[in-house]
């Protein structure tokens, strides 16, 4: 049985395994779930061809996209009920735009909604994660806006950060109840109606045992990553590891993101393409260290990588650069300030004997068990109810 229904604006769905497309799954368990993709978080630029083209190709098929290229939706993949790619004009901080985007989503999810039987007493979620989705705020009768607030959009690249901020700003003044993936990004908004909410992981997933497939490094020592190849990754410690330890193969998963990529032209350095998100435990489960290399910038220190539990969930050694939402866990892991730290964290990690390993397996899983995306569920879900509850009061007295 359906208890409430759900409209949810985030990135596009399928594009890559966001904190809010995890949560929106295993909500569909319960809820009538209506996704509605992203309407940008600035005005598209010349260089922006390929995204445009994408953007095109989700108005036949709203799973559409450049990420995962080698993989499409299939009927048994866990989904909400309806996924709009909308038509808007992607103009943040534009008063005309707004009311543009304001008409034309409306219009686009009554529609969505209309395909749908429902129970008209059922209560309506407005689960906005960008900024930019505030137009449609009391234009769908909701019952609670949700302000899902899972990165610092005032440090994140690709974004026009003062136009954006004036969205956020105006989201925040609407919003019923606030979370925020790191303790970073809660401190910005108000306290009274802000709530801590880390990313989950899929534990038993992420704790299974894989046999190496075809395309896994032909080598006895790996260390690997998965994500975004792009500015957040420190280059130059990346460099220096693999110079200092040739022995190694070090094999980065995913887009990349940037141009001349300079780490690729060492031969112990290997890339593979993104994949679905399903697929990394094949190769995680395989290697014998999980790598975060960061930069320390704004952006890192706001935030709290869904991979940082998934590699807990794995087991394995983790060797990470310092930065708050990692010292969370620092029992469990290899933390180093600098590239000599590293090198040696490294070393180190490499000579556990297997009593070591087991021991840190247990201990890394046991401190993600109480975050699997179920858990987080019912924490959002209780405080939504709770939310609902006093808001009937106030409308019964």
């Amino acid at each position: 049985m359906n208890n409430w229904q759900w409209i949810v604006f985030g990135e596009d769905w399928g594009r890559h395994p966001s904190s809010t497309q995890h949560l929106m799954k295993s909500m569909t368990r319960k809820h009538q779930v209506y996704w509605v993709n992203s309407i940008g978080l600035r005005r598209p630029k010349l260089t922006d061809g390929k995204r445009i083209i994408e953007k095109l190709k989700q108005l036949k098929n709203a799973t559409a996209n450049n990420f995962n290229q080698n993989h499409t939706l299939s009927d048994v993949e866990v989904k909400p009920l309806e996924i709009l790619a909308p038509i808007a004009f992607p103009w943040p901080g534009n008063y005309v735009a707004y009311v543009i985007n304001r008409l034309l989503l409306t219009y686009q999810i009554r529609a969505q909604l209309a395909r749908h039987v429902a129970d008209k007493n059922l209560p309506r979620i407005l689960w906005l994660s960008l900024p930019t989705g505030r137009c449609v705020i009391d234009a769908l009768e909701e019952d609670v806006v949700v302000y899902y607030a899972g990165d610092d959009f005032s440090a994140l690249h690709g974004v026009d950060h003062k136009k954006v901020n004036f969205e956020e700003v105006e989201l925040v003044k609407c919003a019923d109840i606030i979370f925020a993936a790191s303790d970073n990004i809660a401190r910005q908004f108000p306290q009274d109606k802000t709530y801590l909410l880390p990313h989950g992981v899929d534990l038993k997933h992420f704790s299974s045992v894989c046999k190496r497939p075809n395309h896994y490094p032909e080598s006895a020592l790996v260390v690997g990553y998965y994500g975004s190849i792009t500015r957040w990754l420190n280059f130059e410690l990346i460099t220096f590891l693999a110079r200092a330890r040739p022995d190694i193969t070090f094999l980065f998963i995913g887009k990349i993101e940037i141009d001349d990529c300079p780490i690729f032209e060492y031969e112990n350095i290997i890339h593979l393409v993104d994949m679905p998100h399903e697929e990394l435990i094949k190769y995680a489960a395989n290697w014998q260290v999980s790598l975060i290399p960061f930069v320390d910038n704004e952006q890192i220190r706001a935030c709290n990588p869904l991979k940082l539990r998934e590699y807990l969930a794995i087991g394995h050694p983790i060797l990470s650069t310092k930065y708050p939402a990692v010292m969370e866990f620092s029992e469990c892991i290899y933390i180093a300030e600098n590239q000599q730290q590293m090198l040696e964290q490294l070393n180190t990690a490499l000579i556990l004997s297997e009593a070591e390993l087991t021991r840190l397996k247990d201990e890394s899983r046991e401190m993600v068990k109480s975050s699997t995306w179920e858990a987080r569920c019912d924490y959002v879900s209780a405080l939504l109810m709770q939310k609902l509850t006093d808001k009937d009061n106030i409308a019964c007295n």
